[in-house]
């Protein structure tokens, strides 16, 4: 029995309202829009970096949450997560059918999840309403 390989590849994603593209990574048609891959990357960074996004798609990169309002506000996406525990490398993954990044300055980039599945924690659940 061989291993299971995801294979990724680069797409130029296209941000609505923006004339430039993004160049993410993809796989199996999922954008990565976040990825941290341990290097000893310093996540202390500056607000701005957070909403316009930073790092380079082949390490630590985010999107960012300006562009990421901005995708989810004109079409509904899945937001899928992978996880590896440091301690085993076992991966985990959770997955949730809709999400949605509110705006900025009206909305302060409020993420809005609906159903969900996997087996990882639920970690992003919003604890006021349970």
């Amino acid at each position: 029995m061989t291993g299971f390989k995801a294979t990724t590849t680069t797409v130029d994603l296209s941000i609505p309202t923006k004339t430039a593209t993004v160049p993410v990574k993809s796989v199996f048609a999922w954008i990565i829009f976040h990825q941290n891959v341990g290097d000893g990357f310093n996540w202390r960074l500056r607000w701005t970096d957070y909403r316009n996004g930073f790092g380079d798609i082949s390490s630590n990169f985010w999107l960012g949450l300006q562009r990421l309002y901005l995708l989810t506000r004109v079409q509904r996406y899945r937001l899928r997560i992978e996880m590896k525990q440091a301690s085993d490398g076992l991966w985990f993954s959770t997955e949730y059918w809709s999400f949605e990044v509110g705006d900025g300055p009206n909305d302060r980039y409020r993420l809005d999840l609906s159903g969900r599945s996997g087996d990882a924690t639920n970690d992003l659940r919003n604890d006021r309403n349970h």
